[in-house]
């Protein structure tokens, strides 16, 4: 135990070399399922592509300046289910001259979570609509055990372990705003939002020998709130085409990375870090070519950079031999969905989209020098993916209700809104 406990040691004085400016090397920190795309079921039917059209309450959060499209004050409110399929490493033999992961094995789970995902009023007026909403960008909560890892010469020679671990975690951020569409012209409007970011994070990860004894905690607790900003404009060419445009700027929230050997050392080494939500910069275009279709398309920017500049670790004493490689490059979203109204009694909608969503698991890039722990450990990542979305909805008088289904190899979602005007 007393050799255990010098090495959980020596990694927290390491981790103190270390700028703590970003995300940890974590292992419950290899996929963050965040979610930019436009709230509302009726959005994610039409593959989440909506910011030039911005025609109802959900606005307020994917792009303020269509606000200004209200004539009557609305709230909306979204319920939303998320199957994620977490994968990870879990056991095998890393072979290190020359990096050959064939030997690794890999497992992967689905967990659920289901909440409240967006909700919106808006009061509109001639020229100037306000807006209070709420929305989720993360809800995820795992568990799951690695069996750890050997890793030899190419001879077949074991020299070293890779820690057998559990993760439990937990993480949910949403944002609270208030935002404002002003008409500056029958043709253009802008809009703004402040935002209050609250991140809520409670994650363990508990490390072995791959004889079960412990070795070391790692906690990741005590997430705070910032304030963020959105920007959005729209400019209508004709009754027929519209342009749209969105900025969010979200903050880095910080919270507690806690390094400890349970029933030894409590507090071994804690650290205040961050998590910098990414911004996103959206241009999106709604096309109408009849009273009963409406085609929209959208491209998203995401910095997805920003989670790992600086990334910091309570292991590496040399950051660039395995947290540079860890750094995730900003990825472009495109999305493609469709609208087709019945022009009935209550008229009914049927909708459809897709749209690619850039990878942005942490994945290891390149091959080490040498054996690198991060590189076996942050193996698992499947790269971008492809969504397919499905939709219907059905409008009264003073009530809209739909239904919205969207499909990948990694996420499934499901979603009911209601738009209610009075």
């Amino acid at each position: 135990m007393k050799k255990l406990l010098a090495t959980a040691v020596a990694l927290g004085l390491a981790g103190m070399a270390g700028n703590a400016l970003a995300i940890t090397d974590n292992e419950a920190n290899a996929s963050l399922p965040f979610s930019f795309s436009s709230p509302g079921a009726r959005a994610l039917g039409m593959g989440g592509a909506f910011i030039g059209l911005a025609d109802d309450a959900s606005a307020a959060y994917a792009n303020p300046a269509g606000l200004t499209q209200l004539v009557s004050p609305e709230v909306s409110a979204e319920i939303r289910s998320v199957r994620t399929d977490t994968r990870w490493l879990d056991g095998g033999s890393l072979q290190y001259n020359g990096f050959n992961t064939s030997g690794l094995n890999y497992s992967s789970q689905n967990d659920t979570t289901s909440s409240l995902r967006s909700f919106s009023f808006v009061y509109p007026g001639e020229r100037l609509s306000l807006a209070v909403y709420r929305y989720e960008l993360v809800n995820y909560d795992s568990e799951f055990q690695s069996a750890g890892e050997t890793y030899a010469t190419a001879d077949g020679l074991v020299t070293g372990t890779i820690f057998a671990y559990d993760v439990n975690t937990s993480i949910d951020v949403e944002t609270y705003g208030v935002a404002l569409g002003y008409k500056a012209t029958d043709k253009l409007s802008f809009g703004v939002g402040l935002n209050y970011y609250l991140l809520d994070i409670n994650s363990t990860t508990d490390r072995f020998t791959l004889e079960g004894v412990p070795v070391n905690r790692e906690a990741n607790l005590d997430g705070d709130g910032k304030v963020g900003l959105t920007l959005g404009a729209r400019y209508a060419f004709n009754e027929w085409l519209s342009a749209g445009f969105s900025y969010r700027h979200a903050p880095e929230l910080r919270y507690d990375a806690v390094l400890s050997v349970p029933g030894v050392v409590n507090d071994l080494f804690s650290v205040r870090t961050d998590l910098d939500i990414p911004d996103v910069i959206g241009l999106g275009l709604s096309y109408r070519p009849s009273d009963s279709w409406v085609i929209n398309f959208d491209v998203n920017k995401v910095y997805y950079s920003q989670l790992t500049d600086n990334i910091t670790s309570v292991f590496d004493q040399d950051p660039s031999l395995e947290l540079v490689p860890l750094k995730l490059d900003d990825g472009t979203e495109v999305h493609l969905g469709a609208e087709y109204t019945f022009a009935t009694t209550h008229p009914f909608s049927l909708r459809a989209g897709v749209w690619h969503d850039p990878a942005h698991e942490l994945v290891y890039q390149g091959v080490p020098a040498d054996i690198a722990i991060n590189a076996a450990t942050f193996s698992a990542g499947r790269g971008s993916q492809t969504h397919y979305s499905l939709g219907a909805g059905m409008a009264f008088s003073s009530f809209q209700i739909d239904l919205g289904a969207d499909f990948s190899d990694t996420n499934d979602t499901f979603s009911m809104s209601g738009v209610f005007r009075f």
